[in-house]
């Protein structure tokens, strides 16, 4: 019962405590020491009033006005000091002074806590996309997570300040009522019942802003998705005239996203206006109350007023701050539902022998089955030798691009063992066990950067990496490219490579994979997008790098297989002849009826 009351209540605390741990008690008790010394200077004017209207020291009658709070006089006294009108002043200026330096300290260590909050979410939203299985990846929503690392970042910052603005102005309101308790005791009670029932009406629009928050960061994943899509499908989607439907779904999301942000700003407005006046009126009434039917005096509730309205203040920023917590609220779920999400995907590389290259490579009794139970792969046997060249050819589905993503290590067999250098590949560490393979696939991957940067993926620019970046683009056959350009290694290529040709985008991958210094490299249908002259100067490419490393081949178009060491013929998941393209062509009539329909 009462984890579940602590859970309901404090599960914002807890979360914030996860990342930031005893710094959060350090703000939180700043924050209080900003509160009493604020409150004891401001409980010293009662006697520095006294004193300049009678003109003489405080007296023990006089003190008495301070309530319980006369211990400060006492304090003064037992320091030796009389209590005169300059001595007050200057422990008054003192403690003022003091309460300067402790809301500096508080709002620097705010900011800095911020920092590390937000940096340390950021990071661990990114460690998880990078720690994603592959297979996991298959089922996540793009939208969602760009929406989330993005545009719901954002919102973080503005989430955390106001959750520890409120929780700091909750504090300072717990201060300055319990010294006006100390006042006046009877007085501050009223108050403080008053305050918590006008509190009341609040707590729907609190509720409701907080739906709102959580639907409007739904809506932005979705709208996220929609237009990642509609930018990735544009040339699509223009050519035949879908963008005119299409964009009816982006609006329809942007209406509703608008509808949500009108209700936060309208829950927004009705607080914004309403608190004062409410609380104005709750003092007003306890003030009649305590004067005319308590027989109560101005005088005797002056300090407690004073304090009970810097409560009323804090209430005000309070309500405010929470409220612009709850606006925020959606981004901070929206985060840590992923960061969940990301923790139930994720692909844990344990610390195993490392691959530092890959001498021998075997798939033994193979078989994969997506968890529907369909099967795409079934009893492959294949051994892979270091540096010769192998091919799979088939109709699609026939199993290719799976048997590769099996052989790189993007998803694991469901029966079978994959054998590297003589050890099962599970008991060695996938993650080096990759670094070890080049991978140049059908739609080149091209950053918004430099040919430097895409090819090194932004490594230092040392004489190092220079001559291994000068190896690469050598080997790629992309010099003579290069010397044509005025800015060479540092033209940029534009958004997804836009800036140059599918045929120089592909030299460009097989450049990246070549610095990689790697053992293995595939080709997954490198050269199916590409027009034929194109293809055969890349196919030259592909040739003249036989024999220095070990190279698979996903083809459609035979002919870049043609000098391919060994070619397997896959259907339907399995694997129904293999040889060289001759001896296919002499033992297998799908193969040779294949190589028929196509013109070489």
């Amino acid at each position: 019962m009462i984890k579940k009351i602590f859970e309901k209540y404090f599960r914002h605390f807890i979360f914030f405590y996860s990342f930031l741990g005893y710094r959060i008690i350090i703000l939180l008790v700043s924050s209080l020491l900003v509160g009493l010394l604020d409150g004891f200077g401001l409980a010293l004017f009662i006697p520095v009033f006294q004193i300049a209207a009678d003109g003489s020291d405080v007296s023990g009658a006089e003190a008495d006005s301070m309530g319980e709070l006369r211990f400060l006089l006492t304090w003064i006294e037992n320091l030796g000091f009389d209590l005169n009108l300059n001595v007050v002043i200057t422990f008054m200026v003192i403690l003022f002074v003091l309460k300067a330096i402790m809301r500096f300290f508080d709002g620097y260590f705010k900011i800095k806590l911020q920092n590390q909050f937000v940096k340390k979410l950021r990071y661990q939203l990114v460690d998880g996309l990078s720690d994603l299985g592959y297979k996991e990846f298959l089922n996540f929503d793009s939208g969602k997570i760009q929406n989330t690392l993005a545009s719901e970042g954002i919102k973080l910052t503005y989430g955390f300040l106001a959750y520890f603005n409120s929780l700091q102005h909750a504090i300072l309101l717990l201060v300055y009522i319990g010294l006006a308790m100390l006042s006046n005791f009877q007085f501050a009670i009223l108050v403080s019942i008053g305050g918590y029932l006008s509190n009341l009406i609040f707590k729907y629009l609190f509720t409701n802003t907080e739906k709102a928050s959580i639907g409007l960061s739904k809506l932005g994943n979705t709208f996220q998705s929609f237009l990642v899509q509609a930018v990735y499908n544009f040339k699509y989607l223009k050519a035949t005239d879908y963008f005119s439907s299409y964009k009816l779904k982006l609006k329809d999301v942007i209406d509703k996203i608008e509808h949500n942000q009108r209700k936060i700003g309208i829950y927004s407005a009705i607080m914004s206006s309403a608190r004062e006046p409410i609380i104005l009126a709750v003092v007003v009434l306890i003030i009649l109350i305590q004067v005319n039917v308590m027989g109560g005096t101005m005088s005797s509730i002056l300090l407690s007023l004073i304090f009970l309205y810097r409560a009323l203040n804090y209430i005000v920023t309070l309500q405010g701050s929470w409220q612009g917590f709850i606006s925020n609220i959606g981004g901070l779920l929206a985060s840590v539902d992923l960061i969940k999400d990301f923790d139930h995907g994720r692909e844990y590389i344990i610390d195993k022998p490392t691959v530092d290259q890959i001498q021998s490579l075997q798939l033994k009794s193979i078989s994969f089955s997506y968890p529907n139970g369909f099967r795409v792969l079934e009893n492959i046997d294949i051994d892979l030798k270091p540096l010769s060249t192998y091919a799979f050819v088939g109709e699609s589905g026939s199993g290719k691009t799976t048997l590769v993503n099996l052989i790189i290590g993007l998803i694991n067999p469901t029966q079978g063992i994959i054998e590297v250098n003589g050890s099962p590949r599970k008991e060695v560490n996938i993650s080096t066990y990759r670094k070890r393979f080049g991978y140049i696939t059908q739609e080149p991957v091209i950053f918004n950067d430099t040919i430097f940067n895409n090819v090194t993926l932004w490594a230092e620019k040392s004489a190092e990496n220079i001559k291994r970046f000068e190896e690469a683009i050598q080997l790629a056959n992309l010099q003579e490219f290069l010397s044509g350009l005025p800015d060479r290694e540092d033209t940029y290529l534009g958004d997804n490579g836009v800036l140059i040709s599918g045929g120089q985008k592909q030299r460009v991958s097989i450049a990246r994979e070549l610095y990689k210094n790697v053992d293995v490299l595939i080709f997954d249908e490198a050269t199916s997008a590409l027009d034929s002259e194109t293809e055969k100067a890349i196919q030259t490419n592909i040739d003249n790098l036989m024999g220095k490393f070990t190279i698979i081949i996903i083809a459609h178009r035979l002919s870049t297989i043609r000098k391919a060491d060994t070619i397997y013929l896959m259907e339907k998941g399995h694997i129904k002849e293999n040889g060289t393209f001759d001896e296919l062509i002499g033992k297998s009539k799908k193969f040779k009826r294949m190589v028929e329909l196509q013109e070489f």
